[in-house]
């Protein structure tokens, strides 16, 4: 199932030219995105043996490539450039964003937009959210030949989840979702498997997990946190929970959960006898703890790489900002105006000259004396909790230099005083705080407060936008077109291509004799 050719008709995008990071060497290489146009024939029903093939496949596949690193499907953020950053680092089998099944079937730019491959992210698992049969195997059968399985999200905690009616909030209709498994099983070419969290009790978490497998889920991931335990109140995973589902089905099982330090792979895969383990949050802030030599670099330098991969991969600047942010949390807790400047930013290289600047500053405070020791504590202390011959505290991990790796805890794991110096208050105090007297200046409530921020926020946003430069059209010298063949706005684009025969992908023109059919075919694909 496995491929390393760009399927024909696909659009190619050449991958961006930076210089290579001594860390890390690898190949340039072409990724390619899923035409607008797609027309799937009519389902063709599954042999026997071929149902056989595709339950037996993950089962197989695990065991001989010795898959036990597993990177989530993170809503946004597990983008291409993300997850070769992962593989880069230990990751073993990734996880695409979850993906709307509805909008990827009708919404040709849906389509296009929310998904980038390339063929060395492999082994690919794509994931849906859906709640029709039809919806689903007509998304999964698009994406046949370009993954090595599809995956039905039904662990999605949040509200958008429950007004959507997918996620965990399906996991009440149990028929239904067999329904859509089963249609995947006896009419797509590729294996089906399904993410799911604990349910109420441990015999209908069981339960639930068996009619999936019996429905032909060829493997399954579980989360081991409820469908309530989220945000404030997610509290720690329920490890022998998932060794419940383990004993229970004959399918490969993969952990999900308490995924924070280098050793907690081997750790769960004891507690769970789970084949492989996955870590979504734990990689969002340190996306090296599946690599135990470099796990706890300073933040700055794990950013700096991920912006290498972001340029390579062209990822969003929502990507972006995000990964950015949650790399370098702790430091941004530090240093207020680089925070603020990541909410503003909409170039990578203002996202890279932040990271600069992080550096710098991070750099001065770690040369100290203090913090050399307080680096040298904080590493043995991350090594100790690796090796397993203490267990993790938060308090402890908390109190590390903010420069340097780590968890990200909620303020109901650790104490305040861990966080701030006697006396001071923490981000979030200060904000509100801020907040409040505003409100009171204003005469307004504080929710109304706290609109007018983030309004003001978006002006600035806007306006920063505005500020952005772009090249001159080589012809008129009005703004040039991003990506233009010929460097010029798209209407003397146009005259110059109609009347020297001439083409321009970026805009779309095919005038050219020569190529005029192929070029007209990789834009339009059918």
């Amino acid at each position: 199932m496995e491929g390393d050719t760009t399927p024909d008709g696909y659009v190619l995008e050449s991958s961006g030219e930076c210089e290579v990071l001594e860390e890390t060497v690898e190949k340039q290489e072409d990724f390619f995105r899923l035409p607008k146009k797609m027309v799937l024939t009519e389902p063709v029903l599954n042999s026997l043996e071929k149902i056989k093939e595709n339950r037996d496949f993950w089962k197989l596949k695990l065991s001989e490539s010795k898959i036990t690193n597993v990177a989530a499907p993170m809503v946004d953020q597990s983008e291409l450039a993300f997850r070769m950053f992962n593989r880069q680092h230990g990751t073993q089998l990734t996880y695409t964003p979850m993906i709307h099944a509805h909008l990827f079937v009708n919404d040709s730019t849906y389509r296009r937009n929310s998904l980038a491959l390339c063929p060395t992210d492999r082994p690919l698992i794509v994931q849906f959210c859906a709640n029709k049969v039809d919806t689903f195997l007509s998304a999964c059968r698009l994406v046949e030949g370009f993954c090595d399985g599809v995956d039905l999200n039904l662990g999605c905690p949040q509200m958008v989840a429950k007004r959507g009616r997918y996620g965990s909030y399906l996991q009440d209709e149990v028929d239904l979702i067999c329904k859509m498994v089963e249609a995947v099983r006896d009419y797509c070419s590729i294996p089906v498997s399904c993410k799911i969290r604990i349910r109420e009790d441990r015999q209908q978490t069981v339960n639930y997990a068996r009619r999936l497998v019996e429905a032909g889920a060829a493997m399954l991931t579980v989360h081991g946190r409820t469908r309530e335990m989220k945000g404030a109140e997610t509290g720690l995973a329920d490890w022998t929970r998932i060794r419940d589902v383990v004993e229970a089905v004959d399918v490969p099982v993969i952990a999900n959960g308490n995924i924070q330090f280098p050793g907690d792979v081997e750790r769960c895969m004891r507690a769970t006898g789970a084949v492989a383990v996955m870590s979504a949050e734990g990689l969002l802030y340190n996306p090296l703890i599946f690599s135990s030599e470099l796990a706890h670099r300073e933040t700055w330098k794990v950013a700096r790489e991920y912006l290498h991969y972001a340029r390579k991969y062209h990822a969003g600047v929502s990507a972006m900002r995000a990964h950015v942010f949650r790399i370098c949390h702790h430091s941004l807790l530090e240093y207020s105006d680089l925070r603020m400047r990541v909410s503003m930013e909409h170039r990578l290289e203002d996202f890279e000259s932040v990271v600069d600047e992080l550096e710098k500053r991070a750099s001065e405070e770690a040369a100290t004396e203090q913090g050399v020791e307080r680096e040298r504590n904080a590493l043995k202390l991350f090594e100790d909790i690796r090796t397993g011959a203490i267990e993790m505290d938060p308090l402890e991990v908390s109190r590390a230099p903010h420069w340097i790796s780590k968890p990200y805890f909620r303020l109901s794991e650790v104490a305040k005083e861990t966080l701030v110096a006697e006396g001071e208050k923490t981000f979030k105090e200060q904000r509100r705080e801020r907040l409040e007297k505003a409100a009171k200046e204003m005469g307004v409530s504080l929710k109304q407060a706290r609109k007018r921020e983030r309004r003001q926020l978006t002006e600035k946003k806007i306006l920063s936008v505005k500020r952005l430069k772009f090249d001159p059209c080589a012809r008129c010298s009005q703004p040039g077109g991003q990506g233009c063949s010929h460097f010029m706005c798209k209407k003397c684009c146009r005259y110059v291509c109609r009347h020297e025969k001439k083409n321009c992908k970026s805009h779309r023109y095919a005038f050219s004799e020569d190529d005029r059919n192929g070029l007209i075919e990789q834009l339009n694909p059918i």
